[in-house]
């Protein structure tokens, strides 16, 4: 096993997209298999060291990001250890990134279909946050796609955990805080009837690591139409929403509003000048339906006033990957200003229920609206989910405590509606406030009695989800 002390080949580990600063580690770890990895984790145990899992250095939550002790590398765990096309399923190591499984399973004419937006991302990183992606308006989170895992503790057992097993028969008890009814990936999974796999999906590598997964595919689309339509408001952008969300052929609706979408033109200069909002939409087309369908979103896109003519369309395989990275770069983007301001990233993930968005949206906006000479603000996200990104970057550093007091209106109404602080990228080391909004001090404790059974020693990427030695 690989381990490093020199701290700048350690740097780069001491990072993500959150720009959290502050962190360090004595060491850095890079274990090759599950009996190095196991090894570590009982020396770790042993001497209390706390050991932060490093999967990738692409969460925006601070989640990998160390604050003293070890760090445990996962990036020589890299392999497909097989894709099953007859029964549609594939084993792969923690560290295979979603764009190395994405060119595997597409020779096989298969998919993995929760599509989150980082494609470097470990598939073992989103596992960790229950991440989701745009697509998964349609197919659901992570979690819907993992059949069976092996993690390790810290006492050095490997479990192996397939689907079906209630998470009483491992003598857990299920907690009793109720999540929403929304996409969430904010504190440990809890239902009534719970399955052992599912306490370890979403739980920021808190409980153990994770060495081996097999996850679902499905047989790859006959085709798909890719649109961007660009309107002149947001209130006809939402009317669309609506209408889109409502067709089963639909996998993707994505929001931009008009400070994201300038925020993008130097890089995009063709974007349409009297575009005031954009919706990205991916639907499925089935052979039967093909000569019809472009008919179809015509005739409902022009009787809500949007110009097909300025539409970006996508039906060559080029112009399909052109819009998808249209999408992609949105974070790249907001990301890069976070850093051109040295600010740490204050960005909401709420999802609220259905028929709750509206609401949600006009908060936002009577929120903004007071504070744009001191915050630049862009809304943007999976709009399908009622889960929009609101990101805010402080003009100066004094206007911080203000970014913070509004991320912290929003996540407070989100909460109030019924909904989570959290829909994709989980709490990290940042979003501490937020999971207390949600659940209280008693399902805090409901937790953290859940990770001490798991860890006791409290080794295991400390200060995730809830703070270090609480």
């Amino acid at each position: 096993m690989i381990k490093k002390t020199d701290q700048a080949e350690i740097q780069s580990y001491l990072e993500d997209s959150s720009n959290l600063q502050g962190g360090y580690a004595e060491g850095l770890f890079l274990p090759e298999n599950e009996k190095e990895i196991a090894s570590l984790l009982q020396e770790a145990n042993s001497k209390k060291m706390p050991l932060t899992v490093s999967a990738g250095t692409t969460g925006t939550t601070g989640g990998c990001i160390p604050f003293g002790g070890w760090i445990l590398g996962t990036e020589k765990l890299d392999k497909i250890i097989n894709i099953d096309p007859t029964k549609k399923t594939a084993l792969l190591q923690p560290a295979v990134t979603l764009e190395k499984l994405e060119s595997e399973t597409k020779k096989l004419g298969l998919l993995y279909p929760p599509d989150p937006t980082e494609q470097t991302a470990f598939i073992g990183g989103t596992l960790a946050t229950n991440a989701s992606g745009a697509r998964s308006f349609r197919f659901g989170a992570t979690r819907n796609w993992i059949k069976r895992i092996k993690v390790t503790l810290t006492s050095g057992k490997t479990l192996d955990i397939k689907r079906g097993y209630k998470i009483q028969e491992y003598g857990i008890k299920t907690p009793n805080y109720k999540m929403p009814n929304t996409k969430t990936s904010a504190g440990y999974f809890s239902t009534p009837e719970m399955e052992m796999i599912d306490l370890f999906i979403g739980s920021e590598g808190t409980l153990g690591v994770i060495t081996e997964i097999e996850i679902k595919l499905i047989p790859n689309f006959h085709d798909t139409f890719d649109i961007i339509v660009f309107f002149l408001n947001e209130e006809t952008a939402i009317t669309f929403v609506e209408k889109a969300r409502i067709e089963t052929d639909v996998l993707k609706l994505e929001y931009f509003d008009n400070k994201a979408l300038n925020l993008l033109r130097p890089s995009y200069p063709k974007l349409p000048s009297h575009a005031a909002t954009a919706v990205y939409m991916e639907t499925e087309i089935t052979e039967s339906i093909q000569n019809t369908y472009l008919d179809k979103w015509a005739r409902l896109l022009e009787n809500l006033g949007a110009d097909m003519e300025k539409s970006w369309l996508g039906v060559t395989n080029k112009q399909k990957e052109e819009l998808k990275e249209f999408r992609h770069s949105m974070a790249e983007h907001i990301n890069e200003k976070f850093k051109k301001h040295h600010s740490i990233k204050f960005a909401s993930d709420i999802a609220v229920p259905d028929g709750k968005l509206m609401e949600m949206i006009n908060f936002y906006n009577d929120k903004l609206s007071a504070i744009s000479h001191k915050l630049f603000h862009v809304k943007f996200g999976h709009i399908g989910q009622n889960h929009l990104h609101v990101n805010l970057v402080p003009n100066t550093p004094n206007d911080i405590p203000l970014a913070k007091e509004i991320i912290a209106d929003f996540v407070r109404k989100g909460v109030s509606l019924g909904g989570t602080c959290s829909a994709e990228h989980g709490i990290g080391k940042i979003k501490h406030d937020y999971l207390k909004m949600m659940y209280g001090d008693k399902g805090i404790e409901e937790m953290i009695k859940i990770k001490k059974t798991f860890d006791p020693q409290d080794i295991l990427n400390r200060g995730n989800i809830f703070p270090a030695n609480p």
